[in-house]
């Protein structure tokens, strides 16, 4: 593959935190999820609070490396208070951003710019497989598998939940506490995404 090859794939555009919520989120994860966990957040993992996913189809390079630097301008910098760990349906583990925040509709303008992402780009064949999926886990909530179809991810615009994932616990019970920490953005990339949402690879920057 050439640096200007198209862009193919399950990814996503995601925020980058600084280096001491990283730290943070790896303690978080592995004081408050077992070893036993199907996943959890640990040193060589990203973690990352991501703006929008989905499955592309030969997009090119020179308009998501654009999309990219748009967004860095809108965030790089910005402080975002994380506050909640709360359980999410199906056995995540998220460290939300608090919803009541000054910064949360500065954030909620970044995600719905980072949505433009799919428009005419989404690979048809995966993004069928997300539009089941999505019916599957959510009781066919229409909203949901509307955004699915439209987007390639279903939590978007008034569902949109920004946080970063600590882990994947489905048979363990899980209660809510709050463990506020400020984190700083440090930079909006584009991350090949694998397995509930585990970052593969850095793809762009900007």
């Amino acid at each position: 593959m050439t640096v200007d090859a198209p862009i193919s794939g399950f990814v996503g555009l995601v925020i980058e935190p600084d280096a001491a919520t990283i730290r943070a989120a790896y303690a978080l994860a592995a004081e408050l999820l077992s070893p036993e966990a199907e996943q959890r957040l640990t040193h060589g993992d990203l973690p990352h609070v991501t703006l929008t996913q989905c499955p592309l189809r030969d997009v090119a390079r020179a308009r998501v490396k654009a999309l990219i630097a748009q967004l860095d301008q809108r965030l790089a910098g910005m402080t975002l208070p994380l506050d909640r760990v709360m359980p999410f349906p199906g056995g995540f583990v998220f460290w939300t951003i608090d919803p009541d925040a000054p910064e949360r509709p500065r954030l909620q303008a970044a995600h719905e710019e980072a949505l433009t992402l799919a428009d005419g780009a989404l690979d048809p064949t995966i993004n069928a497989r997300v539009v089941e999926a999505t019916a599957r886990a959510t009781g066919d909530d229409e909203t949901l598998v509307a955004n699915a179809g439209r987007y390639g991810y279903a939590f978007v615009n008034e569902r949109y939940l920004p946080h970063i994932t600590l882990g994947f616990t489905p048979n363990s019970a899980f209660a809510a506490q709050r463990r506020p920490h400020v984190m700083t953005v440090e930079r909006v990339v584009l991350a090949r995404l694998g397995r509930l949402g585990r970052v593969e690879e850095v793809m762009l920057a900007g």
